[in-house]
């Protein structure tokens, strides 16, 4: 794909031409490319990836704004949104390999770190009891002028994201430390948290540190 300018001695094209080129835009920047007749592999391990991008799509939806941030300030300037940006990282965690499939959501990143900030110290879920999981989180040494305003945690449920359909998480956040984080999950069972934080840094910039996640057993 190569970028143009004033393509075809105008302003702008978009559409295909004699079935050889075709001209777009993406994100307010236009391309060209070859023409190809689109594909549809319908193989067992290109199904299984559909299903995770499929279900990565739909969690993104319902995450709490403050979790959407992260990835928001992540895609800043990149020529892909913050939806497709949390599928395409999460993608290679959830989809494993051949030789080594994922069949648990345990690697679901919450936050893929934006604008320099740093991952947690510690991220340690536990059975809360009556349905809950605690997550507890110490923040790392930052550098002079940084603050830390907010910890931030999810939970979900364990489950296969090629084939299930399990979308909704569970949020919440705590602003002083000890950063201590309970999620009513409504169920015992098994779930995945995932916890990151938020800075503020000295020129007044907003920062988020990548998550860590872990699994955790509630009775």
């Amino acid at each position: 794909m190569a970028k143009t300018t004033a393509p075809l001695l105008s302003f702008g094209a978009r559409g295909t031409i004699a079935k050889t080129q075709v001209y777009a835009n993406w994100r307010g920047v236009p391309y060209a490319r070859r023409y190809a007749i689109p594909s549809n592999p319908q193989s067992a391990e290109q199904t299984k990836t559909r299903g995770t991008f499929a279900w990565l799509q739909a969690v993104f939806k319902l995450l709490a704004p403050a979790v959407q941030s992260a990835w928001v300030a992540a895609a800043k300037g990149r020529p892909l949104t913050d939806r497709n940006l949390f599928a395409k990282d999460n993608l290679r965690n959830l989809r494993g390999t051949t030789g080594s499939p994922v069949t648990v959501v345990t690697a679901l990143e919450s936050s893929p770190g934006a604008n320099g900030g740093f991952s947690p110290g510690s991220m340690t879920p536990t059975d809360g009891g009556t349905h809950h999981v605690t997550v507890t989180m110490t923040a790392p040494e930052v550098p002079d002028g940084w603050a830390v305003v907010m910890a931030h945690a999810i939970a979900i449920k364990q489950q296969d994201a090629k084939t299930d359909t399990d979308y909704a998480t569970v949020y919440g956040s705590d602003d002083a430390d000890p950063y201590v984080i309970s999620l009513d999950m409504g169920a015992a069972g098994d779930y995945v948290a995932s916890g990151f934080f938020e800075y503020t840094k000295p020129d007044g910039s907003t920062a988020y540190g990548p998550s860590q996640s872990a699994a955790i057993t509630i009775a």
